[in-house]
């Protein structure tokens, strides 16, 4: 009996579309909020097959709270009414969905429900699209932690 070998970039090539990759890379995604110092937060991963009506989508929330209420945390002044992270992050899923781009860098006229936020990355592989995106930080942070998902779905 002996163990089949791929070149290994075969073998990788197909990460993404495993439950269990992408549940590990949701939860580096997490963790890795969690070191820049994020207390809450929502990580996404949305994999669709071309010409099919099924998508999947992930997600996982940071420290089980994915909405800042105010005036309690964080609160940039009264009359705060907070932030849904989760509603965030689905919006940045939304507009990479109907636009093709990554978020926050779309050129066009963006439709009503859809926001110039920076923090999702999408990557065409074979017949799918891939959606990796996080929100909670600053939209530098949220596309660093995207950054490193995506690097997770796509060993080099």
């Amino acid at each position: 009996m002996g163990a089949v070998v791929g070149s290994g970039c075969n073998v990788r090539s197909g990460y993404f579309k495993s439950e269990y990759i992408q549940v590990a890379a949701l939860t580096a995604m997490t963790h890795t909020a969690m070191r820049l110092g994020l207390e809450k937060g929502v990580a996404f991963i949305s994999v669709q097959k071309a010409r099919t009506n099924i998508r999947n989508l992930q997600f996982a929330i940071v420290k089980k709270t994915f909405v800042r209420n105010a005036p309690f945390e964080d609160s940039i002044g009264e009359g705060d009414p907070g932030t849904n992270y989760f509603g965030i992050a689905m919006e940045k899923l939304a507009a990479m969905m109907g636009t093709g781009y990554r978020s926050g860098h779309f050129e066009g006229t963006l439709r009503r429900g859809e926001s110039p936020y920076r923090g999702g990355l999408i990557r065409q592989e074979g017949d799918y699209m891939v959606y990796v995106g996080f929100s909670g930080g600053t939209q530098d942070q949220d596309v660093e932690i995207s950054e490193f998902g995506m690097k997770m779905l796509f060993p080099q």
